[in-house]
């Protein structure tokens, strides 16, 4: 593969391409056939680490040969390995505004000798991928790792979607084009081309004509349309393109705007869909400080909240169960006995034992649902860590349980219900884009891009046009 070797022979190489036509491939590929002693490979989301380990198994290539982690993941490892030179402010970062300050103190140690000497002892080279999504904290970053070792990027300004919030994107043209050299990039559309390559030429179409900020018309597109201009029955319409795409054995996405209309839209589809989870998970950290510091009627009151977070159902037949917890008072009922039992063993015991079994009886709960897998695993995770005595408090646990999730990344359920901004980067068999209508050009391009074999659309009509033109 011509494009692996130029970009692993460069010293400050830049290589766009579209999505799906293989670009982290050519790291994967870079690093299997032209790698060095042990090269570091960046990206931004634990998703992305888990697609490109992945790839590199299927290479066989030997685990000594690459480290792949996060940019936020690794800088943390950095500053947290010399908290008092780093000034490392967290060694818990939770939100935003303390990476930024991970950034900076990561940079910082880079600019020291003896951190290069460490650098040029662990390294061979590094690869970043997605450089699109970049933040100028992370830019900034990447721009002192240029001055140790070979550092190249890959990315496509089209796919730049993490411009919110205090995150301040790089603009490629003046961020990147003068730090790093152009190399060619792959121009085949990969992702589609055993599967659906009529579905791949169309999507390097509407490339194009987002680019120019034109409207993307659906009329003899090699796509599913639904039909949701009629909001007295777009969800009913949504739900049933889900359940129908959920029969195939294959993996299926259905991508939403926003958490809370992913979670929406997952709580309605009986247990067949799960929520993909921020690693800021601030519903695991909110309960986990909310049972850590509570104790009977009020810890279980928090466990049987927090299960209703993760599944349906449970809020609405155990309400009598919760009324009486809110005023600390034995609940009298003749449903629901083993659930009941359950939070009363959290009433009678101090420790934490009880809560997971507690869990457990509450998935039991008649046309209970779980919606929210993860977030419910990741709790029970660090309850365990809690009675290993691996984390001295549950807080703690979360935070040693979510970062260890970061690091090592995880496995998604067959059918997945998520936002662009969590499921970038990866590949499914089939996507159903849920109210098109309303994404910009970078996130619409993100959603239509995520299945290899089809691609279903909801939308008002047959003609999108996204909020607003690409400013890159």
């Amino acid at each position: 593969m011509a494009e692996a070797a130029a970009l692993a022979k460069s010293q400050r190489g830049a290589m766009v391409a579209a999505a799906g036509f293989g670009k982290t491939h050519v790291i994967a590929k870079a690093v299997a056939e032209h790698g060095g002693a042990r090269e570091l490979i960046l990206t931004h989301t634990h998703a992305g680490v888990e697609a490109i380990r992945k790839r590199l198994a299927k290479m066989n290539v030997p685990a000594k040969a690459f480290h792949v982690d996060t940019i936020a993941g690794w800088a943390l490892r950095l500053a947290t390995a010399f908290p008092q030179t780093s000034a490392l402010n967290t060694l818990h970062p939770r939100n935003n505004k303390e990476y930024l300050s991970i950034y900076e103190s990561a940079r910082l140690l880079i600019h020291l000798k003896p951190i290069r000497e460490i650098m040029h002892a662990s390294y061979s080279g590094v690869y970043v991928d997605e450089y699109q999504d970049c933040s100028l904290a992370q830019h900034m970053l990447v721009s002192a790792l240029l001055d140790v070792l070979p550092c190249r990027i890959v990315g496509d300004p089209l796919q730049g979607i993490f411009d919110f919030g205090d995150n301040e994107p790089i603009q490629w043209k003046q961020h990147v084009d003068p730090l790093f050299e152009v190399v060619g990039g792959p121009n085949t559309a990969w992702r589609w081309a055993k599967s659906n390559p009529e579905l791949g030429e169309w999507l390097r179409y509407v490339r194009d004509m987002l680019f120019r900020g034109k409207e993307i018309s659906l009329k003899g597109a090699p796509v599913a349309w639904v039909d949701g201009s009629n909001p007295k029955y777009k969800l009913g319409n949504q739900l049933k393109a889900c359940f129908e795409m959920a029969g195939d054995s294959k993996s299926v996405i259905a991508i939403h705007q926003m958490p809370n209309q992913c979670q929406f839209i997952a709580s309605r589809l009986k247990s067949r869909y799960s929520c993909v989870e921020a690693i800021e998970l601030d519903e695991l950290y909110d309960y986990a400080s909310r049972i850590e510091e509570s104790h009977g009627y009020d810890r279980a009151l928090a466990v049987l909240d927090f299960a209703g977070t993760c599944m349906t159902a449970v809020k609405s037949k155990l309400g009598t169960i919760r009324q009486a917890l809110v005023e600390k008072r034995m609940p009298k009922v003749k449903t629901h006995m083993p659930q009941l039992k359950a939070l009363l063993d959290i009433c009678e015991e101090d420790s934490l034992a009880p809560v997971i079994p507690a869990l457990y009886t509450l998935i039991q709960v008649p046309d209970a649902h779980l919606y929210r897998r993860e977030l419910l695993r990741e709790m029970e995770r660090a309850i365990g860590a809690v009675l290993s005595c691996d984390s001295a408090n549950l807080p703690d646990a979360a935070w040693l349980v979510r970062n260890r999730t970061r690091r090592l990344g995880r496995l998604l359920s067959r059918c997945t219900v998520g936002t662009t901004l969590l499921i970038k980067g990866l590949e499914f068999d089939h996507a159903i884009v849920l109210d098109a209508d309303n994404y910009n050009a970078c996130n619409l391009y993100v959603a239509l891009t995520r299945g290899s074999k089809s691609l279903t659309i909801v939308s008002k009509s047959k003609c999108l046009q996204p909020q607003r033109p690409v400013k890159r």
